[in-house]
C-alpha cells in the first residue's frame, strides 16, 4: 500500500478542464445517487472519450462535474449510467 503516497513512476495523471467537464456531462443519464442500477465508474467514461485507458491512468478534474438528472457531484470514480450517445 506504499503507492497511496508514492505512486508508481508509470502513473500518468490527466487534468479534466472545466469545459471538457460540461462536455462529459452530456453523455450521463443518471448517477449512483439517483439510480441504484448505476454501474460504470465516471473515470471509466473518461478512458472511451479520451481515448486513454491503463491501469495507471488518474484523472484530476478541475470541477466536479454534476448529474442533469438529479444534480449530484460526480467525481472520478462515482457510477454512472450512460446515454445511448457513448
Amino acid at each position: 500500500m506504499s503507492w497511496l503516497f508514492d505512486p508508481p513512476e508509470q502513473t500518468e495523471f490527466i487534468l479534466i478542464s472545466r469545459e471538457f467537464v460540461f462536455r462529459v456531462e452530456r453523455v450521463i443519464a443518471s448517477c449512483e445517487d439517483c439510480n441504484p442500477k448505476a454501474e460504470i465508474p465516471f473515470d471509466l467514461v473518461l478512458d472511451y472519450i479520451t481515448g486513454r485507458s491503463g491501469a495507471f491512468v488518474e484523472y484530476i478534474l478541475e470541477c466536479p462535474a454534476r448529474c442533469l438528472r438529479c444534480s449530484a457531484e460526480i467525481t472520478e470514480k462515482t457510477l454512472v449510467e450512460c446515454n445511448a450517445e457513448v
